[in-house]
């Protein structure tokens, strides 16, 4: 029997030492990716050192760049604002050309009313607790 097929893809937003994974189908807009962030945040609130915004203008959305030479890409790579070229905010995942697992980085409007890049902390798959045993 053939696998199932679904049409979902699931986006880890990374944020400060916070992630949020929602799982969206391919037809949904960046825009409305950041209105279902809004409330993910929520119960972040006590553990973010910002308040939580309150409009999808006050989030920027972020990847990592694209990678050179066929290779992989990675955070290290560097990352570049997705919202910088117009227009993307009505583009949906599948638009984008999005793999079904996804990476984002997530900036905050300052008080200053700018943004700046993502202040963001991957942690290492390889990492251990402490006693020895795996998380």
């Amino acid at each position: 029997m053939p696998p199932k097929s679904s049409n979902l893809h699931h986006i880890t937003f990374h944020f400060y030492r916070s992630a949020v994974l929602l799982s969206l189908p391919a037809n949904t807009t960046i825009n409305n990716i950041k209105s279902t962030l809004l409330p993910a945040l929520l119960p972040l609130s006590q553990t973010l050192p910002i308040q939580i915004p309150t409009s999808t203008s006050d989030i920027q959305l972020w990847e990592t760049k694209p990678p050179v030479d066929g290779q992989e890409a990675s955070p290290s790579d560097g990352i570049r604002n997705l919202e910088e070229d117009g227009g993307v905010g009505g583009k949906s995942i599948s638009a984008l050309g999005w793999g079904r697992w996804k990476t984002v980085f997530v900036s905050f409007r300052g008080e200053d009313g700018e943004f700046s890049e993502p202040i963001y902390t991957i942690p290492d798959v390889e990492d251990e607790e402490p006693n020895g045993s795996e998380a």
